[in-house]
C-alpha cells in the first residue's frame, strides 16, 4: 500500500495511462513496455507497474504470462456483451424515471443542436447522455456501470462516430433527446432502443475495420 506522495504519484500515472488507453492512443494489441512508459511519463517503473495492474483489474488492458501488459484486441462478443449491459442499465434507469414521468432536464453538449465538429464530439455527446440517463435513476451503481461500459467501448464508438454513419447516429440521438426533454416515456424507450440496437448491429463491421486499419491478425 502506498501513502502520501507515492500514492498520489500512482494515482496520477494511472489517470494518464487510463486516458491514453480509453481514448485509443495505443494500437490494439500493443505491448505496453513499463520502462518506456516510465521514461515517457518521467516517473519510476513502480507507479507505472501499479497503474497497469489496476487497469488490468478494470478490464481495460490485459496481461500475457512472461510477456507483460498489452492493450486489448477488439473482441466482438465482449463488446456486444458490454453494449447489452449498457442497454439494460439505461432501460432500468428510464423505468425508474418513467414512474415520476417528468421531462428530463439535460445539460451540456449532449443537448447541443449546432453541427458537430468531429467524431470525438459526437462520441462525447453519446457518453454524457448515457451517464445523465443513469443518474436519473439516483442509483450510484448504475452510474458506475454506465461509466465503465462507456470507457471499455469508447474506441468502437469513436470509429462508428467517425464513419459515414455519423449523420444517422446524430439523427437518432436528436430524436432520443427530444423525447426525454419532452417527457415522452414511450418515445424515450423507442429512442434508446433504436440508438443502441443499431450500434450493436454494426459492431461486426466496426471491429473488422479496426482490425484491418491496425493490421492485427485475429
Amino acid at each position: 500500500m502506498y501513502y502520501g506522495v507515492e500514492s498520489r504519484k500512482v494515482a496520477s500515472v494511472y489517470s494518464k495511462l487510463k486516458e491514453l488507453v480509453v481514448d485509443f492512443q495505443f494500437r490494439p494489441g500493443e505491448h505496453l513496455h513499463i520502462n518506456e512508459l516510465s521514461t515517457t511519463l518521467k516517473v519510476s517503473v513502480t507507479p507505472v507497474r501499479e497503474a497497469l495492474i489496476r487497469l488490468t483489474d478494470e478490464g481495460l488492458i490485459t496481461t500475457q504470462p512472461n510477456r507483460g501488459f498489452f492493450t486489448k484486441v477488439p473482441d466482438l462478443h465482449e463488446i456486444d456483451d458490454l453494449y447489452g449491459v449498457l442497454h439494460m442499465v439505461l432501460r432500468s434507469s428510464l423505468e425508474l424515471w418513467k414512474d415520476d414521468f417528468a421531462p428530463a432536464h439535460l445539460s451540456g453538449p449532449e443537448t447541443d443542436t449546432p453541427a458537430l465538429d468531429g467524431p470525438r464530439r459526437l462520441c462525447i455527446r453519446l457518453e454524457r447522455l448515457h451517464e445523465q440517463i443513469a443518474r436519473m435513476s439516483l442509483n450510484r451503481e448504475l452510474v458506475r456501470l454506465t461509466r465503465q461500459c462507456n470507457e471499455r467501448t469508447r474506441y468502437v464508438r469513436l470509429v462508428d462516430c467517425g464513419s459515414a454513419r455519423a449523420a444517422e447516429i446524430q439523427d437518432q440521438l436528436g430524436a432520443f433527446v427530444d423525447a426525454l426533454v419532452g417527457g415522452s416515456a414511450e418515445g424515450a424507450f423507442d429512442g434508446l432502443d433504436c440508438l443502441l440496437q443499431s450500434q450493436r448491429a454494426r459492431l461486426t463491421s466496426i471491429i473488422r475495420e479496426i482490425v484491418s486499419d491496425t493490421a492485427i491478425d485475429v
